[in-house]
């Protein structure tokens, strides 16, 4: 301990980097400072409070090692370095996310068009996509408009430069593809054929990159010719072809967003790790998006963004702008030199894209922590054991383990769920999604939310005496005790009912509070908190996740399908039939008019109710 003192004594108020080296000479943690002996003296400052994993590592701290450099620059260059090489035990570790889905377009003399996970330096990649159905709906797209190949024949030129097929498995007759009308034919080596297939590729690469207005353009003025044919059939698969490449187009948010490039940063806490997402916006498009799993044991979450900021800006040479969810503390110079223009937006545009980027950062912690866990084989054992921490009684032979959750987007679609769980096995047709019916558009108040599903649960009770071993409710101990006030209510009501009043009895609750993972009991004043890699904890996880992703799916089901419905089918009086016939005529709302069709078509209550509402 005395060699320790001489060396904080020692240490120079430069920008250096310091390491923390244990017994056995292994280092424990890099970090740089500007002020270095300031910096590391405050961990063992006694009067300073740290917090429980700082002063493990101070009681670690053997001996400590400084290295000189000229600059902060230099000293953040060499701390990145050091830490990816030693991956100290008690630094912030950044994992990239490799699961992204690409399309691929192979480098060969007539190209595939391919969905894959492995992006390498050769060939060219579209955008790393989350979702594999959103992959198969372009792929699905593309084959109809432009007939790409994907078999496996391969060809190659001879010394004229000609093209032949060197695949022993081709039987020198095209594939029934081609005679299907669902591939082009290079194989047959037309010259007609294989420049037709050179120009679908190269149209192919446009539609990949968000270029749709050529094609759209082109598409339209073929099926007006088909019309005109009288070639109904096919105009009506053309424009079906234009129905699905306008949804495409509505899907990527940034074209109508973002008139800027720019970098947009969002979160998501799990379990003592950080997953953050980061979009490129390059030319009114998302050019690319970047999932990362932190591991950080010392530092709160303003210290682990700010790491990556600096780690990832700092030769930056262009000034960009940087959309965060939060003000982070950055040192004046430091900012200087990253080039960066910080927002923090409350309302409008940019709050969107933020709201995107928590979507990617929830989907990224959900692949990488959830499907882990869902692998997880929990035994009948587990079951019993978290009843006996509970002191609860086992009710049914099969313990039944129930979890309910409220979920909202923007304030409103307000939605709960219930996961089920039996013996320790989650039980997917068991599990319920409710609407909220008790607020107000536009109102949140988890308070009253979890009453209704409570209130819906008792009446569920009475009618099929379904009652489980226990109910796990994600809150606090306040969101715990709202549902004991639903259960008094409901014993007065049906005071006479003895049979249910003793059901009501025999219900056995929780609730989890997120984030500290501390388990409260309705009799209990004080918290249960289990250890973070407890079994008995990851079952109750499980079972809270899983509601959590049902009831934000309901959501997202339930945004998605009001942001589908036509206007016309908010307007009273105008019927599916009318609706039918009114958008084959003019094709758009905007085009509808008070002509001779529509005055024909509609009665005097349905026209006067398109004009309250401004449509004509």
């Amino acid at each position: 301990m005395n060699d320790l003192k001489n060396i904080l004594k020692n240490i120079p108020k430069l920008p250096w980097i310091y390491q923390f080296l244990n017994k056995n000479w292994k280092i424990i943690y890099i970090w740089k400072s500007v002020k270095l002996h300031s910096r590391v003296n405050s961990y063992f400052n006694w009067t300073k409070k740290l917090n429980f994993a700082k002063q493990k590592m101070v009681w670690e701290i053997y001996s400590i090692k400084t290295i000189i450099t000229n600059n902060w620059v230099e000293s953040l260059l060499l701390e990145t370095n050091l830490i990816k090489k030693h991956k100290p035990k008690y630094n912030i570790l950044m994992k990239d996310d490799k699961n992204q889905l690409y399309i691929k377009i192979t480098n060969e003399i007539f190209p595939k068009v391919i969905k894959t996970r492995i992006k390498t330096n050769s060939w060219i990649y579209f955008w790393p996509y989350i979702s594999s159905n959103y992959v198969n709906n372009i792929l699905k797209i593309l084959k109809k408009i432009y007939w790409y190949r994907d078999n496996n024949i391969k060809f190659e030129k001879d010394k004229n430069w000609k093209i032949f097929i060197k695949s022993l498995n081709w039987a020198k007759i095209p594939s029934l593809e081609y005679y299907i009308w669902t591939c082009s034919g290079p194989c047959t080596l037309k010259e007609e054929n294989m420049k037709k297939y050179d120009e679908w590729i190269e149209n192919i690469k446009k539609f990949l990159s968000w270029d749709f207005e050529k094609l759209l353009k082109d598409l339209k003025i073929k099926m007006l010719s088909q019309a005109n044919s009288l070639n109904f059939e096919e105009a009506s698969k053309t424009k079906e072809y234009i129905l699905s490449i306008e949804s495409l187009k509505e899907n990527q948010i940034v074209r109508d967003l973002a008139w800027w490039d720019q970098d947009i940063i969002n979160y998501l806490e799990k379990y003592d790790k950080l997953y953050l997402s980061k979009i490129e916006v390059r030319n009114q498009k998302i050019n690319w998006i970047y999932n990362f799993e932190i591991d950080n044991k010392l530092f709160e979450i303003d210290e682990s963004i700010r790491f990556f900021i600096e780690n990832n800006y700092l030769t930056n040479s262009v000034k960009l702008n940087l959309i965060l969810p939060k003000k982070i503390e950055i040192e004046d110079d430091i900012l200087k030199n990253l080039n960066l223009n910080i927002e923090i937006p409350k309302i409008w545009e940019k709050t969107d894209l933020l709201n995107l980027a928590y979507k990617n950062a929830f989907e990224f912690w959900y692949k990488s922590h959830i499907s882990s866990l869902s692998t997880k084989w929990f035994t009948q054992k587990n079951s019993l054991d978290l009843l006996n921490l509970l002191w609860y009684k086992q009710i049914n032979k099969n313990i039944i383990f129930e979890c309910n959750d409220i979920s909202h987007i923007y304030w409103s679609y307000t939605t709960a769920s219930r996961s089920v769980m039996e013996w320790g096995k989650l039980t997917l047709q068991k599990y319920k999604k409710f609407k909220i019916k008790t607020l107000n558009s536009w109102e949140i108040n988890d308070y009253l939310s979890h009453q209704e599903i409570a209130k819906r649960r008792y009446l569920e009770l009475k009618k099929l005496k379904n009652i489980p071993d226990l109910i796990i409710i994600d809150g606090w101990k306040w969101q715990l005790s709202s549902i004991f006030e639903v259960l008094e209510k409901t014993k007065n009501e049906f005071k006479d009912d003895l049979e249910f009043i003793s059901i009501l009895e025999k219900l056995q609750y929780i609730s989890l509070a997120e984030k500290e993972e501390e388990i409260f009991l309705p009799w209990k004043k004080t918290s249960i908190k289990l250890d973070k890699d407890d079994i008995l904890l990851k079952l109750i996880q499980k079972l809270r996740d899983e509601a959590h992703r049902f009831a934000v799916n309901f959501t997202q089901t339930l945004r998605w399908n009001k942001a589908k419905k036509n206007i016309l089918e908010e307007i009273p009086w105008i019927w599916p039939k009318t609706r039918i016939k009114l958008l084959k005529h003019y094709w758009n709302i905007d085009e509808l008019k008070e002509d001779d069709f529509l005055i024909n078509t509609l009665k005097k209550p349905q026209i006067e109710a398109l004009k309250e509402h401004w449509i004509i």
